[in-house]
Formats: C-alpha cells, sequence, structure tokens
C-alpha cells in the first residue's frame, strides 16, 4: 500500500509541480566541499561497490556495477548538478580534449569530437553495453537520459579501443543511477528557455517488499521553431526492477523505451541570399526571414531496449557483470525541397550477451570482457525515382582482458591489455569478415594523494581490412592546496575509420596523425573559484586538422562559491568566456568566434536547487557549423526538487 501511494503522489507531483533540478544525490562520488571543488581525479579509481555499500539501511547489501576501466577520467553527478547543460553531450565539455560541433539548436545530432576523433570513431556506453547504431559506428547523445546519469567516464586513449563489440580508439560509458532508498525516493527537474523550450523530467526509487528495488525515470524535452523546420520533441522512458536474490547475487531488469523527432533544415540557405542580393550577415542571423535548405523532412528516432542482468561476488576476491539484452532503433530520415526529396530508413535489431569478470587478489588484479553479438540490419534509402533496400546481418565476438600488479601500496600499477575481435556473416560486406585485434601497456603511478601519473600505448586494428593504428598518451594530476591541474599528451598514428558500406555514401573522413594537449587548471582564491579548460592541436598538415576542428579552445570561468545563510545555500555563480579558434570548411574558413554567459547555480537545504543561464550575454552572432547559427543572447532558468523524501 505504501509503494501504491508512493506512486500517486510522484504522478500527482509530476502534473502540478513548479519548475526544478536537484543537487542532492543519496550516492555522489565526491562531496561538495567547498574547499575540493577544484579537485579532479582523472586517473583515481572509482569503486562504485564501497562507495555506495553505505547506502544499504538494513542488513540488505546491494552489489553494484563497477566502472568499465580503473584508469578512466571521471564526471560525477555532484559536479554535474552544478553545470550549466542541455543534453548529456553538454557534460562532456568538463574533458579536456573535447570539441563539441554544434548546429545551434537543442535536439540535432551534433558531432562530439574526443581525442580529435568524432563520429565512427568513439564507442559510447551506457552501463557497459554499447549504444552506438551498428551500421553508422554512431550515436546521439540527445539519446542518453541526463538526469538518470550516476557518473561519467572516458577511458584512456591507449585503452580505448577494448571496450565494445567495435574496435574504436575512444570508449565513454555513462553510468546510471543505482541505490536502494531509505524511504521512497521521489525527484523533479523542469526548466524552460526561449522558443518554447522546456524540459521535465521525474525519478521514482523505493524499495519494495524486502528483495526488490523498482527505479522509474521519464524525460520530455521540446523545441518550438526559430529557423524554419527546427522544431524538436523526445520522450523518454527508463523502468528498472532489482531483484537481491541475497547478499552474493543481485538480478536486474531493465526496459529503456524512446520516440523523438527534430526538423533538419540544412541550414540558412546563403546561396539564394546572394543570388537576391541580400546583406548575407544581416539576413543569415535573422530567424523569420533566413531562408533554409529544407523547409521539410527531419529525423524521426524510435528505440526499444531489454537488458536482463546478473551482478554477483558469489566466488572470493571476483565480480561478475552478466548481461542479456535485446536492442531495436528505427532511424528515419527524410529531406526535401522544390526539386528534392530522399529518404532512408536504417532499423538495427541486435541481440547480444555479454560477460566482464573482475579477480584481485594480492597484487594481481585481472579483469576479462566478453561480447557476442548477433546484428540483423535493414536499410531502406528511397527517392522520388529510386528504391533500394540493402539487407545487412553479421555475427561479432570480442574478448579483451586487462593484466594489473599493485606494487608499492597500490602506488605503482603496470599493466598489459590485450583484445581480440572477430566478425562473420557479412552478408554485404564479406571483406569485413575476419579477424582483427590490439595490444597496450600502460603504468599508472601515484607519489602521493596530491600527485599521480599516468603513461600508456597501445597498437590495433579498427576492422579487418585496416592497418594497424597507433594511440600513445601520457597525463599529470596535481592537487596541491586550493590549486588542482589536470595535464594531458596525446599523440596518435594510422587510424582508420572508413566504412565498409558504400551505399552509406559517406565523405570520408580525415584522421590525420595528430598531437594533442589538454589541460584543466583550477584555483580556489577565498572565495572565488577560478576555472580554465584548454586544447591544443598539431599535425604535420594543419589544412587537414582545421577541416575537423579548431587548432586551439579555450575555456575560463570565474565563479562566486559560498555556503550562505547558516548553510542552507550552497552557491556557484560567475561568468563563462569561451574561444574557439578558427578553422577551415567546404564552404570556406571559418573565423573564430568567443562567447560570454552567465550562470547560478544554488542548493537550497541540500533538497532542491535554482539555477539561471544568461548566455550569450553580448548577443554575439556566430556559427560553429556552416550555416547553422548559433543560440542568441537568452534566458533559461529551472528548479529541481526532491519530494516526499
Amino acid at each position: 500500500m505504501r509503494s501504491l501511494l508512493s506512486l500517486l503522489f510522484f504522478f500527482y507531483a509530476i502534473a502540478f509541480s513548479q519548475s526544478i533540478d536537484s543537487l542532492k544525490t543519496p550516492h555522489s562520488l565526491k562531496s561538495l566541499d567547498t574547499a575540493k571543488i577544484i579537485q579532479r581525479d582523472s586517473l583515481a579509481v572509482v569503486d562504485s561497490l564501497k562507495i555506495k555499500s553505505k547506502l544499504k539501511p538494513d542488513t540488505l547489501v546491494s552489489i553494484y556495477q563497477k566502472p568499465i576501466d580503473a584508469q578512466s577520467y571521471f564526471i560525477d553527478r555532484r559536479e554535474i548538478d552544478f553545470m550549466d547543460y542541455r543534453y548529456s553531450g553538454d557534460l562532456l565539455k568538463s574533458f579536456n580534449l573535447n570539441y563539441l560541433n554544434d548546429y545551434g539548436t537543442i535536439g540535432q545530432p551534433n558531432e562530439t569530437y574526443l581525442y580529435g576523433v568524432g563520429n565512427n570513431g568513439i564507442s559510447y556506453f551506457e552501463d557497459g553495453i554499447m549504444q552506438n547504431n551498428r551500421l553508422q559506428n554512431i550515436f546521439d547523445l540527445n539519446n542518453i537520459q541526463t538526469e538518470d546519469i550516476d557518473s561519467i567516464e572516458v577511458a584512456p586513449l591507449p585503452r580505448g579501443f577494448l571496450y565494445g563489440s567495435f574496435t574504436n580508439p575512444v570508449s565513454v560509458n555513462f553510468i546510471s543511477r543505482d541505490f536502494i532508498p531509505a524511504k521512497p525516493y521521489t525527484r523533479i527537474k523542469f526548466y524552460q528557455g526561449p522558443n518554447g523550450e522546456a524540459m521535465i523530467d521525474g525519478i521514482f526509487n523505493e524499495k519494495v517488499f524486502n528483495k526488490f528495488n523498482i527505479f522509474f525515470d521519464f524525460t520530455n524535452r521540446k523545441l518550438d521553431s526559430s529557423y524554419a523546420n527546427t522544431s524538436f520533441s523526445s520522450w523518454q522512458l527508463k523502468l528498472k526492477i532489482k531483484y537481491y536474490l541475497n547478499n552474493k547475487i543481485n538480478i536486474q531488469g531493465t526496459y529503456g523505451f524512446e520516440n523523438s523527432t527534430v526538423g533538419l533544415n540544412g541550414g540558412v540557405n546563403v546561396d539564394s541570399l546572394i543570388r537576391s542580393n541580400e546583406n548575407v550577415n544581416s539576413t543569415l542571423y535573422n530567424d523569420i526571414l533566413a531562408p533554409v535548405n529544407f523547409n521539410a523532412g527531419g529525423q524521426d528516432y524510435k528505440f526499444h531496449y531489454f537488458n536482463l542482468r546478473l551482478l554477483s561476488n558469489y566466488f572470493d576476491n571476483s565480480t561478475i557483470d552478466l548481461n542479456l539484452y535485446y536492442k531495436f532503433d528505427n532511424t528515419q530520415l527524410s529531406q526535401s525541397d522544390d526539386t528534392l526529396f530522399y529518404k532512408t530508413v536504417n532499423k538495427n535489431k541486435i541481440y547480444g550477451v555479454s560477460l566482464k569478470q573482475d579477480y584481485r587478489k594480492d597484487l594481481f588484479d585481472f579483469q576479462l570482457n566478453g561480447i557476442y553479438e548477433v546484428s540483423t540490419i535493414k536499410y531502406y534509402y528511397l527517392t522520388d525515382s529510386t528504391y533500394n533496400y540493402y539487407p545487412v546481418n553479421y555475427n561479432d565476438f570480442s574478448a579483451s582482458a586487462v593484466v594489473s600488479l599493485h606494487l608499492l601500496d597500490s602506488s605503482l600499477v603496470p599493466s598489459i591489455f590485450y583484445k581480440i575481435s572477430n566478425e562473420s556473416g557479412n552478408n554485404y560486406s564479406p571483406e569485413s569478415n575476419g579477424e582483427y585485434n590490439g595490444i597496450g601497456a600502460d603504468i599508472a603511478y601515484r607519489t602521493s594523494d596530491q600527485l599521480r601519473f599516468y603513461l600508456g600505448y597501445s597498437n590495433f586494428k579498427t576492422g579487418a581490412e585496416s592497418n594497424y593504428s597507433q594511440s600513445f598518451e601520457a597525463g599529470m594530476t596535481s592537487t596541491i592546496g586550493n590549486l588542482f591541474a589536470d595535464l594531458k599528451l596525446f599523440k596518435r598514428k594510422d587510424l582508420h575509420l572508413d566504412s565498409p558500406y558504400s551505399f552509406l555514401n559517406y565523405i570520408n573522413q580525415i584522421n590525420p596523425d595528430l598531437t594533442g594537449i589538454g589541460a584543466n587548471i583550477n584555483l580556489m582564491i577565498w572565495k572565488f573559484l577560478l576555472e580554465t579548460q584548454t586544447s591544443y592541436y598539431t599535425t604535420e598538415n594543419s589544412s587537414e586538422l582545421l577541416y575537423l576542428f579548431p587548432k586551439i579552445n579555450f575555456t575560463g570561468s570565474v565563479y562566486y562559491r559560498n555556503i550562505l545563510f547558516n548553510n542552507n545555500l550552497n552557491l556557484k555563480t560567475g561568468f563563462t568566456y569561451s574561444f574557439m579558434g578558427k578553422r577551415n570548411s567546404s564552404f570556406g574558413e571559418i573565423n573564430s568566434n568567443w562567447n560570454l554567459d552567465f550562470t547560478l547555480a544554488g542548493e537550497i537545504q541540500k533538497v532542491a536547487m535554482v539555477y539561471f543561464t544568461w548566455e550569450n550575454l553580448f548577443d554575439n552572432t556566430y556559427y560553429i557549423i556552416p550555416y547553422y547559427p548559433m543560440f542568441r543572447r537568452g534566458i533559461r532558468f529551472g528548479i529541481s526538487w526532491e519530494l516526499f523524501n
């Protein structure tokens, strides 16, 4: 009865609540102590089992998933709650080797670059299960529910190829919330902005009976058109039921659903402005008068996901994470104008099983990852005069192992790792069938709690027909007093990301040999927090580099941080300056640009949060992708609230 009443109150609150976004998380990975807010530990091992087990309200012990990699860079929930973000792609901005190709309005399939790698080169995971489209090897980060994220991990570049059924050089894992509430937990978040932009998210979590826990999260995001054909609507739902068979075995079932649609106008039609002798710059940024390339068409996406998971620490010194999953997604893309119409339909059915086992005894640490998938894909291409159908079926098997030694009381951890992958049964591209592998080694060394180093190298193939690619990374993390620094240097060589499917009509992505440097430097001075993030890239042929992303990016923020009103308000407010260097494109050179935002986030009595953003204070007019104008000056505000807790 109590569970039923709590559920009724939950839906009642959704129907009648005010705007909302919470800062309090029952199991934050990092406390929000003002003196320690500048700290980031990109090389630390996050053991969620140890962290979250403190939450058990009685003798019931929950078993929690571990990160995919012990050496990952982590962005935790406590940090996320104070960020200014619209969707999960914005959350990766705190990673210093990140660049976002932004189309300028929400819901668009923006492309994120990490370590200089974009679409077709990043494996995206949710709770260790790869989410990429199996035909195109891409993933739209709009499809991750931000309020269900507990933490995000980015694996070091030398280890990125180890995970997933593909051998992509970069791996990112979104770890979802999983906790036992002492009493029913309910959270509502709401925000709104210009042009009808709004989001509402509701979470309900309760332990029912003695051995069952139910978690439910739904999200609705929407945007009205500003420029023609840019409206967006998305409905997402996730339901998780966890059964605690005993303190050694937990079983969890998950169902995920999404239905979204977004207008894709192809950007402003600058050629028509030139032909009509109009002032291009004045009309380009006029969302009413600017003509677009496609007045109709867009992308419709539907997704169903089922997962049955077994988590066990039945054997001493060992944990097992076994998943059986089924995923169906249907992406329909269409665009049309007065002379052109085309439509593509991509249906993917994925049946898979994955196993992750960790074994640790004394100085020895061994991690095994295994995946087997069967992919059934249907791809249609239609125009006014043609109809083409391409069925693609194949099987994937991959296994990877990481062997580590914990020396000097775990201050020194050398590791070696290896992955073998095999694709078979590919009916469309037989040359893709075959075996490909990779090998690497790294070492992590911590001199103290204030200073850590990482050094790694790997050599791997991205496909059966590709040559070997090489990745190298060196990193240092330092926390001395109120100064925090995270520095990364990477180098890659001979990276191949070509698609074997000619009917996709991809432009071959340029992936030059690349060297990059990333730096996060944060300093707390009295009640003021200074945060800087810089990335710099170089290659032998700079024109290749600048075609993908700017050579230099910089973000600097000045915040006032304090706990006020008898510890009732935890406040972070200030200004953020962003600079992106010039870059090339098929439309010509894109000038450098800058932006200044004001943000405020305040946690009230650890149960509610209000936040306010005044973006683009100087109303700069610029674009990142030709010709998709970026957000003009506007205000967003919201609130979150943990109610009935």
